[in-house]
């Protein structure tokens, strides 16, 4: 499998993992998710490796689903939610420690993969959008839960509701980050941060992780079993129907 879309980098105890399409805003094809799965289990597999910082090429992290790419049947759609979840718990469970480093757009799905990581860094110019009901859908890759449960119940519903967009700087003032950095420093912050981390003892980190996802992931598993139903029959509706149209008619 060529997993150029997605690079994969080792320094000492450090795995970078790369989304690597700039030129299409880092969008998450199906290949690029099966890429992403690839990495990830690079990562978790290798003994060697204590933390793993993931971001993403040229000016945006990830603008959400590629467009180009689209399903076209709700079992499609489910599966590649499916793929979504499977990316984001392998970064839940993975007993190394995960930090996510955000600039530009940070859209849907990208979104969701930046929150399932433990700890996010923000560029000044990032900014996280959540457009799903826009497309007539339902969040996916665990949006939902991770909003809830990183940033509040009431905001997370805002978000969602209105497909909604979190500014780097709000995210910061409400407590989904404390590490909000200028564009041109994002990679080295988040190295430095990395680098910090590998100097403490690798089995607490692990541990704390474990102990902190009891409290805040007890529900994951269902809710994901849930989103991958809900999301399907969405894909169903004339809501979702009318907006890939418009999306098809504005591409051509």
């Amino acid at each position: 499998m060529d997993c150029s879309d997605v690079l994969f980098e080792k320094t000492g105890a450090l795995a970078t993992i790369t989304l690597n399409r700039p030129d299409k805003v880092n969008a998450l094809s199906k290949q690029m998710r099966s890429a992403l799965d690839r990495r990830l289990r690079q990562a978790a597999e290798d003994a060697s490796v204590q933390v793993v910082l993931i971001c993403g090429a040229g000016a945006s992290f990830c603008g959400g689903l590629d467009l180009t790419d689209l399903p076209d049947s709700p079992l499609t759609w489910r599966e590649r939610v499916l793929a979504a979840q499977a990316n984001h718990m392998a970064i839940v469970r993975m007993p190394k420690i995960v930090i996510a480093a955000v600039q530009g757009s940070v859209v849907g799905g990208g979104a969701s993969l930046a929150l399932s990581a433990d700890i996010l860094i923000m560029a000044d110019n990032a900014h996280l959008s959540f457009p799903f009901v826009r497309l007539g859908i339902v969040p996916d890759g665990g949006s939902s839960y991770f909003l809830q449960a990183k940033l509040g119940v009431p905001l997370a519903l805002d978000l969602l509701l209105t497909g909604g967009k979190l500014e780097a700087s709000e995210a910061a003032r409400l407590g989904l980050t404390r590490r909000l950095v200028p564009a041109d420093e994002l990679l080295p912050a988040a190295r430095k941060l990395a680098n910090d981390l590998i100097k403490l003892p690798p089995e607490a980190g692990m541990l704390t992780k474990s102990l902190c996802r009891q409290y805040w992931g007890s529900q994951l598993d269902s809710v994901l079993s849930h989103e991958a139903d809900t999301f399907g029959l969405a894909t169903t509706t004339p809501g979702h129907l009318q907006a890939i149209a418009q999306l098809s008619s504005r591409s051509q």
